[in-house]
């Protein structure tokens, strides 16, 4: 069993430029991370070496694997999508679509078959590709706002998606008809012209019973400042579950979640003070344990077998945590912002010993 208490840092690897999503590889070879100068980059976990190939034109927020490991897919915010092989070499891509969405992208997943992939974006929309080759499948228009996040459910055969005024559609895949929706609406709110927060990210529990919608409730019209929620729903009935909080105070939106198969969401917290790791338990409120650190949280991604968390961060070593904005160096120059992944070991629970 997962003991979350007994999480442990690794080690860390650093970057000269800004990381936001991260995998690691199923053989635990490779790390691989991405951000916001369209690089793709790739650690050598045996001696930290880290190689660094072009990728992407715009900012690369979105990196997952297939469900058999072998491939790993990224996207960026121009809706350009690759598709890269896991193992050793030089990285050069087995298929690319160059542009899933007019207008600003905002995330990619893939069903758990490994057949498709959903991307969503701000023009409103949710279409499907083959991951086999990139070819289109389907178009999933009814939002009527920007779609933040997208989930399949584990048949692969609906999926559902949040967009910023924190309404969750559920979606029939084979007609393109939408069956319901979700009230999130408390990770939504507007500041006079600003419209702030949505469904950031959601993912299903590893039974698909239970579909956790993330972000935060705004405060003001800072978007940086929030009170992190999570929102529960029961998956078959639709109902909400329970609003999972932090107990202490933190300003900032959970920016990635990701469930343990041993029945902990994981969430991960990004303020300018630095960034959180919260374990919560289903059904309770406030969270079993969280994990400090001194930079921000971007995206994470868990190994399959459960033990190992990877996080990418956002700061550096300047004093810069968290936030927008850059300071000047010595000499009257903006440099650019460092990032770095951080890998966790997540502990089990002590067993107890056998009577003899």
């Amino acid at each position: 069993m997962l003991n979350p208490s007994a999480t442990k840092l690794e080690r860390t690897l650093t970057s000269d430029k800004q990381v936001a999503c991260c995998r690691l590889s199923p053989d635990r070879k490779f790390l691989f991370a991405a951000g916001f100068n369209g690089d793709l980059f790739r650690w050598n976990l045996a001696d930290n070496k880290q190689e660094t190939f072009p990728a992407h034109r715009g900012w690369v927020e979105s990196m997952i694997l297939h469900p058999d490991g072998s491939q790993l897919f990224t996207a960026d915010s121009w809706g350009q999508i690759h598709c890269w092989p896991v193992a050793g070499g030089a990285m050069k891509p087995i298929w690319s679509v160059a542009n899933t969405h007019p207008q600003w992208m905002r995330r990619l997943t893939i069903s758990p078959d490994g057949k498709m992939l959903a991307t969503c974006g701000n023009d409103r929309m949710i279409r499907l590709f083959s991951a086999i080759d990139g070819k289109p499948i389907r178009e999933l228009p009814g939002h009527n706002s920007h779609v933040q996040s997208v989930a399949f459910d584990r048949e692969s055969k609906s999926l559902a998606s949040g967009d910023l005024h924190g309404i969750v559609k559920h979606w029939d895949i084979a007609n393109g008809k939408c069956l319901r929706d979700l009230d999130a609406s408390k990770l939504y709110k507007k500041f006079h012209q600003y419209d702030q927060g949505g469904v950031r990210v959601m993912t299903f529990d590893s039974k698909f019973e239970t579909l956790y919608c993330a972000g935060f409730e705004g405060v003001n019209a800072n978007q940086a400042h929030g009170k992190p929620t999570v929102i529960a729903f029961d998956w078959s009935t639709g109902k909400q579950r329970v609003t999972m909080t932090p107990k202490a105070d933190f300003k900032g939106p959970i920016t990635d979640v990701a469930y343990h198969p041993a029945g902990y969401l994981i969430g991960a917290g990004s303020s300018e003070g630095g960034g959180v790791l919260w374990f919560w338990k289903p059904g309770e409120v406030e969270e079993t344990h969280l994990v400090k650190h001194r930079f921000s949280f971007r995206g994470i991604g868990l190994h399959g077998d459960g033990t190992t968390l990877v996080a990418a961060t956002f700061g550096d070593d300047g004093g810069q945590r968290g936030g927008n904005g850059r300071r000047l160096n010595a000499k009257g120059e903006y440099p650019d912002f460092q990032g770095s992944v951080v890998l966790y070991t997540l502990g089990e629970s002590a067993q107890p010993n056998a009577k003899k």
